[in-house]
């Protein structure tokens, strides 16, 4: 606690098995990460819970140049002027039974895609400014997964996806 970033666990150029993690960053002034993978990591992330809060950016999950594949994680980012539940950067995500939630500050996001794709299964994803966001060509596939908020950019494939009220959402998750 205290200074400026707090970084739960970072993967850097490395693919490790991240099972049954709890990892959390909270009370950094500027960033705080729970799991920051980086740089070419492509890590197996099973059972993990990531939670990070407060300062100007929270990230429950950062991907950042990584392709990670991400079974059974909850990530949840809250309390930071900007907060997001997973953020994908210039990265490839593979996102199968995922609770992404992100809430608070100014702007949050459950998930989002900046020059990446994401492929989300089964999952929920939960943003008080939109539950996911495409920017800079980003695409995202959904199938079979609870979206509580609205989407931002153009380039959604859905599959089954719905409402937290459980209205059926169309192929571009509209």
């Amino acid at each position: 606690t205290g200074g400026t970033n707090h970084r739960g666990v970072v993967n850097y150029s490395s693919s490790p098995t991240m099972s049954n993690v709890t990892a959390t960053a909270t009370g950094g002034s500027s960033e705080n990460w729970a799991v920051n993978n980086e740089s070419s990591s492509s890590p197996t992330m099973n059972n993990v819970t990531a939670t990070a809060s407060g300062g100007n950016e929270s990230y429950g999950v950062r991907n950042s140049s990584s392709s990670p594949t991400m079974d059974n994680v909850t990530a949840t980012a809250s309390g930071g002027t900007t907060n997001y539940g997973v953020r994908n950067i210039v990265s490839s995500a593979t996102m199968n039974n995922v609770t992404a939630t992100a809430s608070g500050g100014i702007n949050s996001y459950g998930v989002e895609n900046n020059e990446s794709s994401a492929t989300i299964r089964g999952s929920s994803i939960t943003g008080t400014t939109t539950s996911i966001r495409l920017t800079n060509v980003a695409s995202a596939m959904v199938a079979n997964t609870m979206l509580d908020g609205s989407v931002s950019g153009t380039t959604f494939t859905c599959v089954g996806a719905h409402t937290a009220a459980f209205a059926a959402l169309n192929a571009t998750c509209t």
